[in-house]
């Protein structure tokens, strides 16, 4: 399956699937403690709240998931190693997934595998490859946790951007 974010901006976009129908609306508010909401559009019409991430300055940033009805600290749904640049999370299943955080692209795979799951495709403006909006490539073995997988990729694709902004300006 392939997710298409219809802006460049993941914080503020609506994911379509292939066949165009809207399934995920992402929407960020404020600025200094920002939250972003996740709501899933099903083909009834109904729109469902599946999550809310509350960005804070000086404070752990929170996760709040429908699925389990309680707020955690982002840091305890995905734990992270000293020195290391992956998320990890145990969903519903038992399994453990481990978001790895490139410089240019997040990816999923189950933890003990190299089998990738998920790959986030960053825009591409045309220049040495074909013109592409950006989008997730999901492999249907997480279609049963996907709403988990886009509310954990969030969190990631934006401790990537910050680790990516920080590379930037240290030279």
């Amino acid at each position: 399956m392939r997710l298409t974010f219809s802006t460049k901006n993941y914080l503020n976009s609506v994911l379509s699937d292939e066949q165009g129908q809207q399934l995920y609306t992402i929407s960020t508010t404020g600025l200094l403690n920002s939250k972003t909401t996740i709501t899933k559009h099903d083909q009834r019409g109904e729109n469902d709240i599946i999550g809310v991430i509350t960005w804070r300055t000086y404070r752990d940033t929170t996760i709040w998931l429908k699925a389990t009805g309680s707020e955690v600290a982002a840091k305890s749904l995905l734990h992270s190693k000293l020195f290391s640049s992956s998320r990890t999370f145990t969903a519903p299943d038992g399994k453990t997934y481990v978001w790895n955080l490139w410089r240019t692209n997040c990816t999923l795979e189950e933890q003990g595998t190299n089998l990738q799951l998920v790959k986030y495709h960053r825009r591409n403006v045309g220049i040495v490859s074909p013109s592409h909006p950006p989008y997730l490539e999901i492999s249907p073995s997480v279609y049963h946790i996907l709403d988990l997988v886009l509310v954990t990729f969030i969190y990631a694709e934006r401790i990537s951007k910050r680790r990516e902004a920080g590379a930037r300006a240290a030279g």
